[in-house]
């Protein structure tokens, strides 16, 4: 790639306080690289709920450490794709100019630059975050200081042919990957053979997802590569079951893996039909709600595992468990927020085999002028699925019913 003019302004969203009224576009300068930094132009970004979540508690969220937006405004926007197009000195032997990334916003390191902006002069941070502290994504380009580059959080795509979304989403689809590698089984070959621990869910077994909106349904597809013999998954809503049919219902024949779609009234009188009255191996709960979880217990056999993947509210994040069932069933739970760039790069592997299709998550796009209503958009759950923006364009936000990496190119006139 021949080096690209750069514009000496760009377009960026930045939150300059706390709440929705903080939040609006400002035309900033375009920056420039130091030796230790690299600028990318950001190819596509995603919306996540979590944007919402800076903005409303702005420094006091728990990766802003003490950060005041309203002295220092942000850029935000932490699931994109982005391409080099200039490269510090330090960097040209490492990044070729004009190659795509995909991002892992979570940083496992402490911030190189503006230390005096964070509570106690950063001392004690191991963790910064891309759209919080660091420069996000909502913007024309993005400067990728070198606690990014240096932790492998910028990842180089295993495929060319990935498109720019496909890219993008692999950030929210690498928090699925972790959550179910942090998933443990304890078996045994044989009954005199040792013990051994096994990540992921358990092989041969019975997963059940209880929810079915756009992240439930990513834990199905993820679940799949893992090998069970049946998937039950739990869902009031009739649409999202009936997608839920035709996303996974004949892939799941071909791969051998039963498919059950069942409403919550009727789950324990599924659960003991598809077990024999043993109780699922894995229960995946895609959602943030209280008395769901406490129940998930429930639903396991022994040596089940219950992974709490929504996250509850401050006020209204305790459950009680059954003591006497993790003693003599050992049952247990795991968790986890988001991943790192090791679950990336599977991601990107995933998608580039065809094993992830993300495009069935995308039901809107738009360009960076859309990102204040997409947001908005989000907090409202306005539509079901993931918002993708290309900065490059303006365009309002357009509702779409699935998205390709054809539709891509002819929206950018590639």
């Amino acid at each position: 790639m021949s080096e690209v003019q750069i514009p000496e302004t760009m377009l960026a969203l930045r939150l300059s306080g706390v709440g929705m009224d903080s939040v609006d576009f400002e035309e900033v300068e375009v920056p420039r690289p130091e030796a230790d930094q690299v600028l990318c132009r950001v190819e596509a970004v995603a919306a996540c709920s979590s944007d919402n979540k800076i903005i409303d508690q702005g420094a006091e969220h728990s990766l802003m450490y003490g950060w005041d937006t309203a002295s220092s405004p942000i850029t935000l926007g932490h699931e994109g794709c982005v391409r080099a197009v200039e490269v510090g000195e330090k960097w040209r032997d490492k990044i070729q100019l004009g190659a795509r990334f995909a991002v892992q916003p979570a940083v496992p390191a402490g911030p190189t630059r503006h230390r005096e902006r964070y509570r106690d002069n950063a001392e004690g941070i191991s963790k910064v975050a891309i759209g919080y502290t660091l420069p996000g994504m909502y913007a024309e380009y993005v400067l990728i200081d070198p606690e990014v580059i240096e932790t492998s959080c910028l990842l180089p795509l295993p495929y060319e042919g990935l498109a720019h979304f496909q890219c993008a989403l692999s950030e929210p689809i690498s928090c699925v990957i972790a959550a179910q590698q942090h998933a443990t089984h304890v078996v045994k070959d044989t009954p005199d053979a040792p013990r051994r621990a096994e990540l992921g869910l358990l092989k041969g077994g019975v997963a059940l997802v209880l929810g079915a909106g756009p992240m439930g349904l990513l834990h199905v597809e993820i679940a799949m590569a893992q090998g069970p013999r049946c998937i039950i998954v739990s869902e009031p809503s009739d649409a999202r079951r009936e997608t839920a049919d035709e996303f996974f219902a004949a892939r799941m024949v071909e791969a051998g893996i039963e498919l059950v779609l069942t409403v919550p009234d009727e789950l324990e009188e599924t659960i003991a039909q598809v077990t024999d009255g043993a109780g699922v191996d894995d229960c995946i709960v895609a959602l943030g709600i209280n008395p769901v979880q406490q129940k998930s217990f429930d639903y396991l056999g022994v040596g089940g595992v219950t992974n709490l993947f929504g996250g509850l509210k401050a006020g209204d994040n305790m459950i009680q468990v059954d003591a006497r069932r993790i003693h003599y069933d050992s049952i247990s739970a795991v968790g986890s927020s988001g991943g790192d760039p090791s679950d990336i790069a599977e991601a990107l592997a995933m998608i580039a085999s065809g094993a992830i299709r993300p495009g069935n998550y995308v039901a809107a796009v738009g360009g960076l002028d859309a990102a204040r209503d997409l947001i908005e958009a989000v907090r409202a759950q306005k539509f079901e699925g993931k918002g993708v923006l290309y900065p490059a364009l303006r365009k309002p936000l357009t509702e779409v019913d699935g998205w390709s990496a054809d539709q891509e190119r002819e929206l950018l006139g590639e």
